[in-house]
């Protein structure tokens, strides 16, 4: 697997955090952080981005930049598209995650709760108890710009912080270091909240003649 495919998947689930009203303290306790940080999650139901990502080495050395887009409709749906250089679609679809790569011929799919087990997602699902739980949560205003920083308690996590930016109640930036040392910094740019997605934004049909790993969702009955 490539490092930019690598952050993608280790990326995906920070990258639903949605913008909403900004705190306004300069720097907050981990409790009340923590439930700042939630209460954030609560305005938005439709998000549309496009992004940019930059992957930096231990030496902060540029190893790959790309680009796409991101869609995201509560409770639990979401499309994260790499458009370039190495396409990648990341989408659920029902309680199913697959991450098609088209480069490799390759669709995995996860149960979508398995998925999240032990992710960033907790911080777009969970209560402030629970993201209090799993991150140690600041919060800090430097110029207008707010910012959230979450160092995961577990020891075995594939990253090491998070750091998420707020510019006039709008997410901006999100910084993810992994447990390589490695940066990647997605910023977001023409952004929609709330508006309307198209009907068939989180559907997905298996190529023919890709390698399938996983299961796919039973049809019902």
């Amino acid at each position: 697997m490539t490092s930019g495919r690598y952050n993608s998947l280790i990326a995906w689930a920070c990258l639903l955090i949605f913008p909403a009203i900004a705190p306004s303290a300069i720097a907050e306790t981990v409790d009340t952080a923590a439930t700042r940080l939630a209460a954030l999650l609560v305005p938005v139901q439709h998000l549309k981005a496009e992004f940019t990502q930059t992957v930096l080495g231990t030496r902060r050395e540029l190893v790959q930049a790309s680009e796409g887009y991101l869609r995201v409709a509560r409770p639990r749906q979401f499309k994260w598209v790499l458009l370039s250089p190495y396409p990648q679609t990341i989408v659920t679809v029902g309680d199913r995650l697959y991450v098609y790569d088209p480069d490799l011929q390759q669709v995995q799919v996860k149960p979508l709760a398995e998925a999240l087990t032990g992710t960033p997602a907790l911080v777009l699902l969970g209560t402030s108890t629970e993201i209090a739980a799993q991150f140690d949560v600041t919060q800090t205003t430097d110029d207008g710009l707010e910012q959230f920083g979450l160092t995961p308690k577990d020891p075995d996590a594939l990253y090491t912080e998070i750091r998420m930016m707020f510019s006039e109640a709008r997410l901006v930036r999100i910084e993810i270091v992994d447990s390589l040392g490695q940066l990647t910094d997605v910023s977001f740019h023409n952004l929609e909240v709330n508006g309307p997605l198209l009907p068939n934004e989180f559907e997905f049909a298996i190529p023919p003649d890709v390698d399938l790993i996983g299961d796919v969702a039973p049809e019902p009955a």
